[in-house]
């Protein structure tokens, strides 16, 4: 997890060493992105989750083109027993002017069994982000002017609610949610320069997410199910920097998006141990800016972009589940109208017209060698078209470039997955090694003030990925760690650029984490204290694409103190 600028600012996952965009994150299995393709999961009501699935390297075929680091798929909590009713409460304030309310119940709408079942969560979150950092003053190389300075414009405020409900209805399952958030920032600016007063930023998202499903069988023994995922979102921000302070000059900038998913997929059982799944999906994303730069508006526009995918995925068991083999096939059509009249758009306006044909077949084996040890390899083609915030976006730190092109490349993956639990003790750990060679790889890079993405016309990213967890003592003691080792190498044909590695990919990252607690008898109520430590490392790393601008290595620890009553109290 990787988080920009404390409480409220941006959080993503990265995975294989990738960036933010190179993880496709959904939601019961709907691409999600606000602003056209980047997920906050600061924004995401994760404390309503059931379940968290991780794809490293290679995704199933439901996931689209296998973006480079993986796909997370967040699934929603959607138990439904008309015999009980749920129902829990949030508090929190903490430093810097952080405070946090949320609430939440569970209860079904009917006294049947299979009848719908409704989940409401509403909360909101907010600081004043005002922590004291080291201030460079512009000058890198000169500590002479270096002082402490307290953060400045840096709040957030923001609401988030949810509704679902689910059930049966007949032989069909379906769950159908509704997602609204509302978040207002501020933009601080530059750490090293003049920090910013007045710029912010103002999000509104509707989100619908809605899935279907039902159980298939015949008088020839084989099964399976018929299911449909669809999703529609609705978003509108609003950038406004009217001193000028973040970006180049003077902006304001309104954008509106509609995002539509839709997906049908036949699973059937072939044969012993085989398993089928056909697919298809299309997506249509559409956004209009509204620029208003001040002295002279430039700018507007509106683009539009339909993504339609075929895949096929075989899921073979044998030699009773030791061996697994998954070959996927997947071809995607990308149509882009990015085109403007002239006098539209950005100054040299890129956008064009183009379709795309991305072709990416995977396979993915899984060996038992022996008892909770088993053998993971994959490889395959991926292929990733640019987000809309890549192509078009505008935040003042951050400016898109609408000459961007779809990544393609080549991956392969392999590694050890150990898996045993005896008595009050398990262990969880696995080491990969992957490499990655990419064509028109999409890399975030210094411009100025501001970061820009560019494509590097060749681009290697090898490393090795390992993480362990133990708990003892029936979870008394908990320890976890991971490490990933990267190498990011820019192949491309610039002199001063071909060698370097790529910028904002340190080449050690490792965070570790220990637990300890235990449950007291107080009055016949369980009383848990606990001690939690934490470690994060990050190696330096480079600003630029030449290896010059250097940001030098960092090491965060924690500690923190939890209680928890009757364990349903949690301080």
């Amino acid at each position: 997890m990787r988080s920009l600028g404390g409480l409220g600012q941006f959080s993503a996952l990265s995975l294989r060493g990738s960036s933010a965009q190179q993880v496709s994150v959904f939601l019961d299995g709907v691409p999600i992105g606000g602003s056209g393709g980047v997920v906050n999961l600061g924004d995401l009501p994760l404390d309503s989750l059931g379940r968290v699935t991780i794809h490293r390297g290679l995704v199933p075929v439901a996931y689209g083109g296998a973006a480079i680091g993986g796909a997370l798929d967040l699934g929603s909590d959607l138990r439904c027993d008309p015999a009980h009713r749920r129902h829990g409460a949030v508090l929190g304030l903490g430093s810097f002017g952080a405070r946090e309310a949320r609430a939440s119940t569970s209860l079904p709408l009917a006294p049947r069994r299979r009848g719908p079942c409704l989940d409401l969560r509403i909360g909101h979150a907010g600081a004043t982000g005002d922590f004291s950092f080291h201030n460079l003053g512009e000058t890198l190389q000169d500590p002479r002017d270096d002082h402490y300075a307290r953060r400045q414009n840096n709040h957030y405020d923001r609401l988030l609610a949810q509704l679902a409900v689910h059930g049966r209805a007949g032989a069909w399952r379906y769950s159908v949610q509704e997602l609204l958030l509302n978040k207002q920032q501020g933009i601080p600016g530059l750490a090293t320069g003049q920090q910013a007063r007045a710029t912010s930023l103002a999000t509104l998202v509707a989100r619908s997410v809605a899935r279907l499903r039902r159980e298939l069988g015949d008088d020839g023994g084989r099964t399976g199910h018929i299911g449909l995922v669809a999703g529609f979102a609705v978003e509108r921000t609003r950038y406004r920097d009217p001193l000028g302070e973040v970006g180049l000059g003077v902006d304001e900038q309104r954008t509106r998006s509609l995002d539509l998913y839709i997906s049908p997929r036949l699973t059937l059982d072939l044969w012993r141990g085989a398993t089928l799944l056909a697919m298809a999906d299309a997506r249509q994303e559409w956004s209009r800016v509204d620029q208003r730069l001040l002295p002279a508006p430039q700018g507007d526009s509106s683009r539009q972009r339909v993504d339609l995918g075929l895949g096929l995925q075989l899921d073979q068991h044998l030699a009773g589940d030791r061996l697994h083999l998954q070959p996927i096939v997947r071809l995607d059509v990308l149509r882009s109208r990015f085109a403007v009249p002239t006098g539209s758009g950005e100054q040299n306006d890129q956008g064009a017209d183009h379709l795309e044909l991305g072709a990416s077949p995977r396979l993915a084996a899984r060996l038992g060698l022996v008892h909770g040890l088993s053998l993971r390899l994959a490889g395959g083609r991926y292929f990733r078209p640019p987000s809309l915030l890549e192509l078009f976006g505008d935040r003042g730190y951050i400016v898109g470039n609408e000459g961007l092109r779809p990544e393609r490349g080549s991956s392969l993956d392999g590694g050890f997955i150990l898996d045993l639990a005896r008595a009050r003790t398990s262990l969880y750990a696995h080491a990969a090694g992957f490499v990655t060679w990419s064509d028109r790889l999409i890399q975030w890079q210094q411009a100025g003030p501001s970061l820009r993405p560019v494509n590097v016309a060749r681009a290697r990213v090898a490393g090795l990925e390992t993480s362990a967890a133990l708990r003892l003592l029936g979870g008394d003691i908990r320890l976890s760690a991971n490490y990933t080792l990267l190498a990011p190498v820019n192949l491309g044909d610039d002199p001063s650029q071909r060698g370097q590695p790529l910028p904002g990919r340190p080449r050690h990252e490792l965070f570790a984490q220990s637990s300890f607690g235990h449950v007291f008898k107080a009055r016949r109520t369980d009383l848990e204290p606990r001690l939690v430590y934490s470690f994060d490392y990050a190696a330096r790393t480079f600003l630029d694409p030449s290896g010059r601008y250097e940001v030098p290595s960092r090491a965060l620890h924690g500690l923190a103190i939890e209680l928890h009553l009757a364990r349903r109290v949690h301080l």
